[in-house]
Parts: structure tokens; C-alpha cells; sequence
């Protein structure tokens, strides 16, 4: 992938779900609740250790697919708020 622009929103929900691939592997996705622009937008990953208040660092990049291009958006890193926090005040 290759990685054009992101931004920056924080957390506001957690959802967690554990599985096993058909593979036998474990795995766990993580959905996020994002504040943006006052809405609240949904986005999944498999980031570990997000926590309300957090940042997530979003990435929209393109993929290749069957059909060509496409965009997509992923989570590239999650930020802890102290971080965000102490920088910016």
C-alpha cells in the first residue's frame, strides 16, 4: 500500500472480539469509535491496546485489488493521550 494522507482522531469507544482463523490462528479485531467532526465514525483493526482517549492515527492509502486501484483507510498507529495531550498544550 502506499500512503498518501492522515489524520489524527480520538477514541471515544473500544469493542474488542477474539477468534480463530480457519487456519487455527488467533486473532483479535478491534473496533474503534472515532470522534469526527462531532460524529461518531466506526473504523476496524487489529491495533491492540487502544484505550478510550487515545488517538488513532488513520492513513488513507491505495490497494491492489482484482478491480485495480482502490482507496482504502487503515489505522496506522494508536497514539496515547499523554502524548497528543502534553504536546499541544
Amino acid at each position: 500500500m502506499s500512503n498518501n494522507c492522515c489524520m489524527v482522531l480520538k477514541i471515544i469507544g473500544v469493542s474488542v472480539y477474539n477468534g480463530t482463523s480457519r487456519g487455527g490462528k488467533q486473532y483479535t479485531l478491534t473496533n474503534l469509535e472515532l470522534d469526527y467532526q462531532g460524529r461518531k465514525v466506526k473504523i476496524k483493526g487489529f491495533q491492540e491496546g487502544a484505550k478510550i482517549g487515545d488517538y488513532a492515527q488513520i492513513g488513507i492509502s491505495t490497494r491492489r485489488s482484482v478491480y485495480g486501484e482502490e482507496f482504502c483507510v487503515e489505522i496506522e498507529r494508536i497514539i496515547p493521550a499523554a502524548e497528543i495531550e502534553n504536546n499541544w498544550k
